[in-house]
């Protein structure tokens, strides 16, 4: 037989293997579907698009479990003792989330001592880099975006002076997501000490098997007295826009007992690009004490290699427990079959279902696929908004103005199931109504979407949204 007739045998017999390995992992059945629909009749570049994003990689870890026992073994002794806990009317409402939250994630109930919001990125800076500057011995500090611009300028300079004072300083960022920044901004700040690693390097994004599963995390701790966390990268975007207008994204700035939580997400993430084991008891403050009266925050850490889909599970179950609202805001909406399915029935239940997204996104075929999704929760009752002021970038949602969740992760395939997110389940009524406030005020610059006008999209328009559908998995 000639070599190309071998080829041919060879590549079948691989294409036949994959679909062997993807019907044997017992995956979603959509997905299972899409990718042998992908790799059956794309030839050679749906295989290569199953080796890049296809390959389920949760059976990998990418920190040793002895370690990360041992890690977030420490901010579970600064939870509230059981008998303060009985004492919390908010905590016993929310007692089954609070208990699915500690057994799928590891996650103790923390207390906060103050939490600040901000919505845009000149005062959210402006606050950082002020406690920046009041650093005494370290800093933690990561992001998915670092852009090459006045915004890294300006941190650089700051924290190469901090080094030179003496301060600690670790930074991770994700290498695809910082891709552009040019290496002399990561040599210049190891050579003033600061301590810089890239998470999960990807030489060449269309071969790597790992470039499909990216931290999307946001996290600053100084000093382990205050924490930031939200949604906001560094880049000059979230202070003057870019062609998709002002970037308008939900931050915050935390203190107290709760800062371990952001702590312990870092320095796992630290130990897996560094592979470094630092002194736990220079991090976590073993004479912080919580307080039975002040707010409780569960941060959660989600990601492909945990055993469960833990934002997925708590956010659907939140949606299911909502009695009366659930407003979201988030840039892009490419949802799980289940947590479509949960926000239909809680809108078919008689809730008041808000959902905001951008008006326009930095991608056309993530938007042709998310507006796929949309007639269908019209349909159900659910109120659609798309923000006209810029784009919309924020992160949230609300759950009858008792209980919210932020963080880093979007309502999509990419945060729920690929991408290293933290998130954090509030228990405060006085902050989600401020949420609230907030989401109203968003309102005020969005265009509601009606059920008739959607529905006179033309066809060309609704197949490109159906097909583009099919890959929503992947976008």
């Amino acid at each position: 037989m000639e070599l190309s007739a071998w080829l041919v045998i060879a590549y079948i017999l691989t294409i036949l293997g994959v679909i062997a390995t993807v019907l044997s992992e017992n995956r979603n059945p959509l997905k299972a579907s899409a990718w042998i629909f992908i790799v059956g009749l794309i030839p050679v570049f749906g295989l290569m698009a199953y080796i890049v994003f296809g390959q389920d990689q949760r059976r990998l870890h990418s920190i040793s479990r002895r370690f990360y026992r041992r890690l977030m073994r420490r901010p579970q002794r600064l939870a509230l003792p059981e008998h303060l806990l009985k004492r919390r009317q908010v905590t016993e409402e929310h007692q089954q989330i609070i208990q699915l939250l500690q057994r799928n994630s590891n996650s103790p109930l923390l207390q906060l001592e103050s939490m600040e919001v901000y919505t845009w990125g000149y005062d959210m800076y402006e606050a950082l880099f002020v406690d920046l500057e009041r650093a005494e011995e370290y800093i933690h500090l990561q992001a998915y975006i670092f852009g090459a611009d006045t915004v890294l300028d300006r941190l650089t300079e700051l924290l190469v002076r901090k080094a030179e004072e003496g301060v600690t300083i670790r930074i991770i960022y994700d290498h695809l997501g910082s891709y552009d920044v040019p290496s002399s901004y990561w040599r210049r700040m190891r050579e003033a000490g600061i301590q810089v690693y890239a998470f999960m390097r990807v030489a060449f994004p269309l071969l790597s098997t790992t470039v499909n599963y990216r931290n999307h995390r946001k996290i600053v701790v100084i000093d382990g007295s205050i924490g930031y966390v939200g949604g906001m990268n560094f880049a000059q975007r979230y202070l003057t826009g870019n062609q998709l207008g002002r970037w308008r994204d939900t931050h915050f700035r935390i203190t107290g007992v709760a800062v371990a939580g952001l702590q312990s997400s870092f320095l796992s993430d630290w130990y897996t690009v560094s592979r470094k084991v630092v002194n736990m008891d220079r991090y976590f403050d073993p004479n912080a004490l919580a307080n039975a009266y002040s707010p409780s925050i569960q941060f959660v850490q989600g990601g492909p290699f945990t055993h469960w889909h833990v934002l997925e599970q708590a956010i659907i179950y939140l949606i299911s427990r909502a009695n009366r609202s659930i407003a979201i805001e988030t840039p892009y909406f490419l949802p799980t079959e289940n947590l479509n399915n949960a926000l239909i029935t809680a809108a078919l239940a008689g809730v008041k279902v808000e959902l905001m997204i951008p008006d326009r996104t930095d991608s056309r075929l993530t938007t042709y696929a998310a507006n796929s999704y949309l007639a269908q929760l019209l349909e159900a009752g659910v109120e659609v908004y798309r923000y006209q002021a810029g784009f919309l970038h924020s992160k949230l949602l609300l759950i009858d103005e008792r209980i919210a969740s932020i963080g880093s992760a979007n309502m999509d395939f990419r945060s729920l199931e690929h991408n290293f997110e933290i998130a954090g389940i509030l228990y405060d009524e006085g902050m989600t109504r401020r949420l609230r406030q907030i989401f109203e005020e968003d309102k005020r610059s969005c265009l509601r979407l009606e059920a008739e006008s959607w529905a006179q999209r033309g066809w060309r328009v609704r197949f490109a949204e159906s097909f583009m559908r099919l890959f929503a998995p992947l976008l």
